[in-house]
């Protein structure tokens, strides 16, 4: 019994060394995924009326800079948690965010330079 008591307690102390040699400090870890959930949470809140709002003035260039703002942002969340998981359903989310990231920007600078106007976009409900 003693043999196995002194080999769990080594195994204790190796463990402790180890992530105390690893710098990680597992409560700053802990508020830095506790603030990105707020920080989503936030952006969505700020996101959705400012969509809608650009939509119903016809403001199309904002509507696209904060739609390829979220889709940006979501890309890279499914990137990494496809990156880890290797699951298909990573893989088409971040597929879809990259495209709606490029379109968005390509629809940003066509609206900004004047190549496209609401009349394109909607144009039966503006």
């Amino acid at each position: 019994m003693s043999d196995f008591s002194e080999q769990s307690e080594n195994s204790k102390e190796e463990i402790l060394a180890k992530s105390r040699r690893s710098k990680k400090d597992e409560g700053m870890e802990h508020a830095t995924l506790k603030g990105n959930k707020l920080g989503e949470i936030t952006m969505a809140i700020v996101a959705i009326p400012m969509l809608a709002f650009a939509i119903l003035c016809g403001e199309l260039a904002v509507f696209f800079a904060v739609g390829g703002s979220i889709a940006a942002f979501t890309f890279g969340q499914c990137l990494m948690e496809y990156r880890f998981t290797k699951r298909k359903y990573h893989l088409v989310w971040t597929i879809f965010t990259a495209a709606a990231t490029i379109i968005c920007l390509g629809l940003f600078v066509a609206v900004s330079l004047g190549w496209w106007d609401k009349s394109h976009f909607l144009g039966w409900l503006l």
